[in-house]
């Protein structure tokens, strides 16, 4: 009957054991969920930035080869689009992270 007892306790244990840790990963998963929203969150806004970005470049573009006649104002616009480019490089960077 000692034997009996003593394989009952261990299976109590055990369970006891299984359940813990079946609550531990509950939180991680809980904890995991919320963080890829929040990333999923950051991923939007960052695709609509460079959709933004995407477009105004895309208007630099039209509008600056009509101005080539001054010098000053094609460095300025490749400067802007140099920028703009750069922006877009971060926020893909960004997105692929």
């Amino acid at each position: 009957m000692s034997d009996l007892a003593s394989r009952i306790r261990a299976v109590h244990v055990h369970v006891a054991r299984l359940v813990a840790e079946r609550e531990a990963v509950r939180k991680r998963l809980v904890a995991m969920e919320h963080d890829l929203r929040e990333h999923q969150r950051n991923a939007d806004v960052l695709q609509a930035r460079i959709a933004e970005l995407e477009r105004e470049n895309e208007v630099l573009r039209v509008t600056r080869p009509a101005q080539t006649q001054r010098p000053e104002g094609q460095t300025e616009a490749k400067q802007r689009i140099d920028e703009l480019v750069n922006e877009i490089d971060r926020c893909l960077a960004l997105l692929t992270h």
